[in-house]
């Protein structure tokens, strides 16, 4: 795990998720148009705190978390936010 990574992890836990799978896919932007050299991230993140709001909402409560680490270390960050009934539902 990157330093990066760990610090993401870190700074989503004020989340509360009961899932969070962070994939570092910056190999795979390596040389493109706009990197700046930061890292590129996906990330699946399940919480309760995402109940009734909007996609948009959950997006701003996630880049809210990583606001620190947006501003340098992370070039882009892929966001599939769910409650734990919509990730359950998917499982099925």
């Amino acid at each position: 795990m990157t330093t990066i990574e760990a610090q993401l992890r870190d700074a989503l836990t004020t989340l509360n998720p009961s899932q969070l799978n962070i994939t570092d896919d910056s190999a795979e932007h390596a040389g493109h148009a706009g990197n700046t050299g930061g890292s590129h991230f996906t990330i699946t993140i399940v919480s309760d705190i995402f109940e009734g709001l909007s996609l948009i909402k959950r997006h701003r409560l996630v880049n809210n978390a990583a606001a620190d680490l947006l501003r340098q270390d992370i070039h882009a960050l892929s966001i599939k936010a769910k409650t734990t009934s919509e990730y359950e539902s998917n499982l099925s």
